[in-house]
């Protein structure tokens, strides 16, 4: 548990006795998922990475609250068939560190992925980036455009929205509010609760057969994720603010696939928007998709995938 402590949950947790069950719990819930690939260590951070096939590389980016293993469930294995695919954790989920508390903007952790990726000798890249994951492969592209060949965009936030965050996410990330709600959190959350959570986010479609046991709903539910994840979405608004005013810059290839049912993150307000920005955007509608494309959607995904493998230089 590099980077952490059994203090992680806040003082005020550990004087009520919350600290103790949800430092238990996080132990647990790293005995049963345990990391899936490999850590590279960049200036004393820990980053976990998964990587398989073989071909044109391909990194792919999780979403909010997630890990790399929402991406390699069946995804991962379906581009592997003709790409090198590398699934990251971004900081604070998964194995990867934290690299503040302060809530990592989407440029910072596009900066840390690529010093991953050149530490493990990749040159280029497509960056296919889920949900939160996609700002982070637009950051990645606006910053190194020599190393990103094209990016793959699944139901990506790309712009501003209106109206603020849930209630949830920011008393989770408020210092005041944070010591209580985190900890709370993490040992209170029932199997019934983490179960409505994910529907939701595949609704109207359901969650495949197998995918919690899998992806690890415990490993989201530790102090630190809960907290890193909240500060991350709680400052995202303004980071994108700042980014679509350099999308212009942008002249690599991108596809953009956006479920017409998501409710998480409305196509309107990013993909359809993007698309009408960018002249070079491909942009897929995927009827009956909810917030999931990338477990409902695998063919469009690979057609897309294919579509950049052909572009490549």
């Amino acid at each position: 548990m590099s980077k952490r402590s059994v203090f992680d949950a806040g003082p005020m947790a550990w004087a009520t006795g919350l600290g103790h069950r949800s430092y238990r719990r996080a132990l647990e819930a790293e005995k049963s998922h345990p990391p899936l690939g490999e850590i590279v260590t960049i200036d004393g951070t820990n980053v976990h990475f998964h990587r398989q096939g073989h071909g044109p590389a391909v990194i792919l980016i999780h979403g909010a609250g997630g890990n790399l293993r929402d991406m390699t469930f069946q995804l991962a294995a379906k581009m592997a068939a003709r790409n090198e695919v590398i699934a990251f954790d971004r900081p604070g989920h998964g194995y990867t560190d934290c690299l503040h508390h302060r809530g990592e903007s989407p440029a910072e952790q596009a900066d840390l992925l690529h010093a991953a990726c050149l530490k493990i000798g990749l040159k280029s890249a497509i960056i296919c980036g889920y949900s939160l994951g996609g700002a982070v492969a637009l950051a990645w592209a606006l910053r190194q455009p020599e190393f990103v060949r094209g990016l793959l965009l699944i139901s990506a936030v790309t712009h501003p929205w209106p109206g603020k965050i849930g209630t949830l996410y920011s008393t989770a990330a408020h210092p005041l509010t944070a010591p209580f709600v985190i900890p709370a959190l993490s040992v209170f959350a029932s199997d019934t609760m983490v179960q409505s959570t994910v529907q939701s986010v595949f609704h109207p479609k359901l969650a495949p057969d197998g995918y919690l046991e899998y992806v690890g709903a415990g490993l989201s539910l530790r102090p630190h994720s809960i907290r890193a994840n909240a500060r991350q979405v709680w400052r995202l608004r303004a980071h994108m603010v700042e980014m679509a005013k350099h999308y212009p810059r942008l002249t690599l290839p991108i596809e953009a696939l956006h479920g017409d049912d998501d409710r998480s993150v409305y196509a309107e307000i990013h993909a359809q928007q993007l698309a009408a920005t960018l002249p070079q955007v491909i942009y897929t509608a995927l009827p009956g998709i909810g917030h999931s494309p990338h477990h409902h959607s695998h063919d469009e995904i690979l057609a897309a995938l294919a579509r950049l493998n052909a572009l490549r230089g």
